[in-house]
């Protein structure tokens, strides 16, 4: 019976550590220009690279979410001398840059949660794209 049990739970470990250890969905995107025509991209999570084709052309770059630190003072401390806090905060607001093969750049700011999100994409010459992704 010990044996046994031992083979079950090496087996539920190996199992964790894969369900655990695998790397986040690739999530795919639309950008949809003023003339509601559909481009597509997709966001890759795990190593917060982004890519979008438009027009044939492959767009490539990386993305980063928004973070800082928030400082604090409080009193109550031993003797009622001053307590410093720090923290570190994350949001779920991201930037990106994006480059082409022919050196063209697309600039995208939006947010990301789980399996969806939601911004724009813009070119240097003014071209605005809305990003959507629906968790599909």
């Amino acid at each position: 019976m010990t044996r046994h049990f031992r083979t079950i739970c090496s087996v539920l470990l190996v199992l964790a550590m894969a369900t655990g250890c695998a790397a986040p969905r690739p999530v795919p995107f639309q950008l949809v220009d003023s003339e509601s025509r559909v481009q597509k991209g997709v966001i890759f999570p795990g190593k917060q690279l982004i890519e979008a084709r438009i027009d044939g052309q492959l767009y490539k770059g990386f993305y980063i979410f928004a973070t800082g630190e928030a400082y604090s003072e409080t009193f109550g401390g031993w003797r009622s001398f001053p307590r410093d806090t720090q923290t570190t905060f994350s949001s779920n607001s991201a930037r990106a840059q994006l480059v082409s093969d022919k050196g063209q750049r697309l600039s995208c700011e939006f947010l990301f949660e789980s399996r969806r999100a939601i911004g724009e994409c813009r070119s240097p010459a003014g071209v605005v794209f809305q990003l959507i992704a629906d968790g599909n």
